[in-house]
């Protein structure tokens, strides 16, 4: 556990910022990471497998190497179903609720091990997908925190609208908030918030623009949001999920 009542963000900073985009959208390599490194930030990108990622490794591999995180985001992009079937884009075979942890477990790593040929890593973050935080039902309902810890350095969590507060930690289930939908302004505001708490607040994004995907920040607030990150990254420390988590996770010891 972390003393707050003597820990530090670097170089005298208040508070962190993580945002992570989902789903290895072609916008992603195309627009967000050179707009991103023209602030001089960097993000996480959580890439499924089965994704855009298939038909552009050369392009991925470029972000990687730019110093942006490709988060494990899984193989097939599994997720539970509720009663009525949603999300109905998902297939019955990937639904969280007919997984046991070994399945999940071996579709983790197959996932790592593709990742690591493309940015030569060994360690990672995970984005729950659909934010789902268990698996399994009824009897076999199974946390995944466990299988997060000794997988990955830590798993993005729910999305429970909260900013990470550094002295009550739980990396396998970080927590987050969203970004899709909504103004520079609105983020700016609630980053500040969180900064001013001293606390580390994390974003799931999917599109940049519209017709990028079903979820998604217009293109001219992401622009406005990173202008304002920019600006601010004296005192706001801004980088990728795995690199604040891995500074955290060294602080403790």
């Amino acid at each position: 556990m972390i003393d707050k009542s003597t820990f530090q963000w670097p170089q005298g900073r208040k508070g962190a910022v993580s945002i992570t985009y989902d789903d290895a959208l072609p916008c992603h390599h195309q627009l967000v990471a050179p707009a991103w490194e023209a602030v001089g930030l960097r993000a996480t990108f959580y890439t499924p497998i089965r994704s855009t990622l298939m038909e552009d490794v050369e392009a991925w591999r470029a972000v990687a190497t730019k110093g942006h995180e490709l988060g494990n985001h899984s193989l097939f992009h599994p997720c539970r179903k509720r009663a009525l079937g949603d999300p109905a884009w998902l297939p019955d075979h990937y639904d969280l609720r007919n997984y046991t942890p070994e399945r999940w477990r071996d579709e983790m790593r197959v996932a790592d091990f593709a990742l690591s040929l493309i940015d030569g890593e060994n360690k990672r973050s995970f984005g729950n997908t659909c934010c789902n935080t268990e698996i399994g039902q009824g009897e076999t309902l199974t946390s995944l925190d466990p299988i997060i810890e000794e997988l990955f350095i830590a798993g993005r969590g729910a999305y429970n609208k909260k900013s990470v507060h550094i002295g009550d930690l739980n990396y396998n289930a970080l927590g987050h908030c969203s970004g899709d939908g909504r103004s520079a302004a609105e983020l700016s505001e609630e980053i500040e918030q969180a900064v001013a708490a001293g606390d580390w607040i994390i974003y799931m994004i999917h599109g940049v623009g519209e017709g990028t995907h079903g979820l998604f920040i217009d293109e001219d607030e992401h622009r406005q949001l990173l202008h304002f990150l920019g600006k601010w990254q004296d005192d706001i420390w801004v980088a990728p999920l795995r690199e604040i988590a891995q500074y955290l996770k060294a602080c403790e010891r």
